[in-house]
């Protein structure tokens, strides 16, 4: 008796692919993706800055400490413009611009070009070992530990950030976004008891076209979702200091966009079907591993560049690229995260393409 119980359990659970997935899959994922962010023991993963002198002793000293540093790739440019101008591309992570007159002990530090709205785990530690290089090329030991060596200033082609930013201002929205897209597991669900329960039988025997009907199905889950996001914002906003730079207007479209999404997504889970059980394992497992590629629980910009990349292939990296424009920059517009609008919506309509084809009104 003892065997046949053990034998049925593990012919159940090697049926249920979703658990499976969450017992061997995901962990191998997370392994593999926070290795990647976290891993920094080869050349390939040092952070690209360039580098702007005029040619003095000074500054020739300064370019040789940066260059043997092997922290980070130099790469020299024509110019001060040309400098910033990488910075505001996001092809380096920095610029360092040493003038002509380039003197800290005389009260003439040199410019370090880094955009100040980055995250301090992202931004801090470029600008301290910056700093320091630059400080230890100046100076002997021991002399000048008071003096300024590199000014931070955000490069022109970057909005400026909002001063005093804490982690709440990441934290929020990431996590506003993460769980926000589990309102698509939400939807899928209530489609399966609907049918396991039986009233979707009876919804379809009214007199309404069975469009109409679909959708009214969808736009409960969609104020749902706005109402979470109220809730979030507000929260962090009244309690946690949250700030928002931008524009309230921009905010508000970009959270619609982000639940029209959502519901959109949890409709193509719908549309696939299956069980309550395999569709609440194997969603889940999805959902979590969209938003750990999409920059809600690590930042996108401590990723490496192939994950950054990656990241753009789930809405939740579009949703927090706005949002990080709009809570962080000083003044951001609505014209400023049309992109990331537009992307989002994108995303809805393959979803809700792919929901209409895929679903059957009779199962």
């Amino acid at each position: 008796m003892l065997l046949a119980t053990i034998k049925k359990d593990l012919q159940l659970l090697l049926r249920d692919r979703g658990a499976l997935i969450s017992l061997f899959l995901l962990p191998v994922v997370f392994i593999a993706v926070f290795g990647a962010f976290f891993s920094g023991d080869n050349d390939g993963d040092r952070r690209a800055i360039a580098v702007w002198a005029a040619d003095t002793p000074r500054t020739r000293a300064v370019v040789t400490a940066l260059e043997g540093s092997q922290l980070f790739e130099v790469e020299r440019v024509a110019s001060a413009e040309a400098a910033r101008a990488a910075v505001a591309a996001d092809r380096v992570s920095a610029a360092v611009i040493l003038p002509a007159d380039f003197d800290p002990a005389a009260g003439r530090p040199g410019e370090l070009a880094i955009d100040e709205a980055l995250a301090p785990q992202v931004r801090l530690p470029v600008q301290g070992a910056l700093q320091a290089i630059v400080h230890y090329a100046v100076f002997p030991p021991a002399l000048g530990a008071d003096l300024p060596v590199l000014v931070a200033a955000t490069p022109p082609g970057i909005q400026r950030a909002l001063r005093d930013v804490d982690a709440f201002q990441l934290s929020v929205p990431g996590n506003a976004v993460l769980f926000g897209f589990f309102l698509a597991l939400t939807v899928g669900l209530a489609f399966a008891e609907e049918r396991r329960w039986g009233t979707w039988r009876r919804i379809l025997a009214a007199p309404v076209p069975r469009a109409t009907v679909l959708l009214a199905k969808l736009v409960p889950y969609g104020l749902v979702g706005l109402a979470q996001f109220a809730f979030l914002f507000g929260l962090g906003a009244g309690v946690f200091g949250m700030r928002v730079g931008g524009s309230l207007l921009a905010l508000v479209v970009l959270t619609v966009a982000v639940v029209t999404c959502a519901v959109a997504l949890g409709l193509a889970i719908a549309a696939l079907g299956g069980s309550e059980k395999r569709m609440g394992s194997v969603g889940s497992v999805s959902l979590l591993i969209m938003g750990l590629l999409g920059g809600a629980m690590v930042p996108r910009a401590i990723m490496p560049p192939l994950l950054k990349t990656v990241g753009l292939a789930v809405p939740h990296g579009w949703a927090l690229d706005g949002y990080f424009t709009l809570l962080v920059r000083d003044g951001a517009s609505l014209a400023d995260v049309l992109p990331q609008i537009g992307a989002i919506l994108g995303f809805a309509a393959v979803f809700a393409a792919f929901g209409v084809w895929r679903f059957r009104f009779e199962r």
